[in-house]
């Protein structure tokens, strides 16, 4: 992993949380204690995080720091497509053998 693949990484998991809270950039910056703008800036990718920033905006998300790291939401996602997508196929494969096997009696 590049150090700017974790970049991508962290900012997205931050993005992808503080909308599932319903925060908005402002919001967030506010209760986390940072300026809007260095909120503005690090989800823009202008500016990197501090440990500082990192620990005030995991506790303000109410997550755990190591969960920031994590594969994020979209990667997660995107797996998550393809094991619906697989599960589908393999429902209807079952279904078609089923009924194979039903047209034979």
């Amino acid at each position: 992993m590049t150090e700017d693949e974790l970049q991508t990484r962290v900012i997205s998991n931050i993005r992808a949380l503080r909308k599932k809270a319903g925060l908005s950039q402002e919001k967030l910056a506010d209760k986390a204690d940072i300026s809007r703008q260095m909120m503005n800036d690090i989800e823009g990718r202008r500016r990197w995080l501090t440990k500082k920033t990192l620990v005030k905006l995991a506790n303000a998300l109410e997550v755990d720091v190591y969960k920031l790291f994590l594969p994020s939401a979209t990667e997660n996602e995107t797996t998550k497509g393809i094991y619906d997508y697989i599960t589908k196929e393999v429902v209807l494969q079952i279904k078609d053998a089923v009924d194979k096997t039903l047209d034979n009696f």
